[in-house]
């Protein structure tokens, strides 16, 4: 029986017209934890998980993961036996903590050992807050957790313990079964841990600060999130923004994050430091100063003790022009009996004393004069150092001192 030559070429063209079978298996959190192993450590296959960072580009905000990064950072088992369901045990409590929809899987074991390094088996056997805080930062972690199956009293038991980066502080969650082997005790173990994502887990708060200086230094609180204009996720809650630069002066604002909000904060920085005086600056100052009064008290300028002596000098005239004038009122004859009631001596002293009483008087009167004028007219020492042309704008008249030789 002969084949028709047309039947050969259509089975061919049938067969390149098929589309290709595609693959229907499903991988619930995209980890591979199939393969058993007996090491204590049992780190699953490393799988594409969501980046360390953020995809902060601009016109894309979508993009950016609000949701609390969870990172189950191993399973310790000291006994054989639970080491070989080491697997099964990392699969369980993953898809428990997953199942809660609160929480985004942001590394696998194998990777966060990679990241951590020297520090992985530190942080595996940790359960406390002060050796789980350095390894949630590292890997930007917002919930971690650490396991243990082992053999205790109560038998084999199933121990948990979540930091939470938010509070500081580490929950522990306990579960005891008959062997590691039960899927019933597996399950219980998960559905704890998945309960205890409900409980912690909050949305973070985007921050978005813009600054026009590019050498700014961005913090919160304590925690430096980046220099220049930088965008971070945060836990919600009232923080304290603080924006600082050499030369310029700092800027500082209370900020208030609220549950999968975005907040943005726009800053302009200025210079720090006085501005430079100009002239009208400088011819203002003085004038105030003139319109306020001399600066300098007036008991510790000279002109005060020269009007004192001034006054004691003419005071001291006074004094002595009374003196003379009591002689001369006693040069006459009072009683009629022609003899005169001074001496001669006395009348020629009376005469010298009288000349120097009024010189007394004149000069100090002089010196009293000037010295006043000296403290109420010229200004004091400290303004007299003004620059020669300087206006006094405090009346209706215009005076110009001019200084000579330094002083008055």
């Amino acid at each position: 029986m002969r084949i028709p030559a047309l039947l050969p070429v259509a089975v061919l063209a049938l067969a390149l017209w098929a589309p290709p079978a595609r693959s229907q298996e499903q991988g619930g959190l995209g980890l591979d934890l199939s393969s058993e192993t007996s090491s204590s450590e049992s780190a699953p296959e490393e799988q594409p998980a969501p980046g360390m960072g953020l995809d902060l580009r601009e016109g894309e905000e979508s993009a950016v993961s609000l949701t609390p990064r969870f990172i189950l950072l191993g399973l310790e088992t000291p006994e054989r036996a639970g080491s070989q369901q080491a697997s099964a045990w990392l699969r369980e409590l993953a898809k428990g903590a997953m199942s809660s929809g609160m929480v985004e899987f942001a590394a696998t074991p194998k990777q966060a050992r990679e990241r951590l390094e020297a520090g992985y088996e530190a942080a595996l056997s940790c359960a406390q807050a002060s050796c789980m805080t350095e390894p949630a930062e590292q890997l930007d972690a917002d919930l971690l957790t650490t396991a243990r199956l082992s053999l205790e009293d109560a038998g084999w038991t199933l121990r948990a313990w979540t930091y939470d980066r938010d509070r500081g502080v580490v929950h522990e969650d306990v579960v005891s079964g008959r062997n590691p082997k039960d899927e019933a005790f597996q399950k219980e173990a998960a559905t704890k841990l998945g309960n205890r994502m409900m409980a912690l887990a909050r949305p973070r708060a985007l921050l978005k600060v813009s600054v026009n200086v590019p050498t700014a230094v961005v913090k919160v609180g304590e925690r430096i999130l980046g220099v220049g204009s930088v965008e971070a996720r945060l836990a919600p809650g009232t923080v304290q923004l603080e924006v600082s630069a050499d030369e310029y002066a700092s800027f500082t604002k209370t900020v208030v994050l609220k549950p999968g909000a975005r907040e943005e904060v726009q800053v302009r920085m200025e210079i720090s430091g006085p501005a430079p005086e100009g002239p009208e600056d400088g011819v203002a100052r003085v004038s105030s100063k003139r319109r306020g009064g001399s600066s300098t008290p007036i008991y510790k300028r000279p002109a005060f003790y020269t009007a004192l002596v001034g006054l004691a000098v003419a005071g001291a005239g006074a004094v002595m022009s009374m003196s003379a004038k009591d002689v001369e009122k006693r040069a006459t004859d009072t009683n009629g009996d022609g003899i005169i009631d001074v001496t001669r001596k006395e009348m020629l002293d009376a005469k010298s004393q009288a000349n120097l009483a009024a010189g007394l008087l004149i000069g100090g009167g002089a010196v009293a004069a000037g010295s006043v004028t000296w403290l109420l007219v010229i200004p004091s020492r400290s303004e007299s150092a003004a620059p020669v042309g300087t206006v006094s704008a405090g009346g209706a008249s215009t005076a110009v001192h001019v200084v000579v030789g330094g002083s008055f």
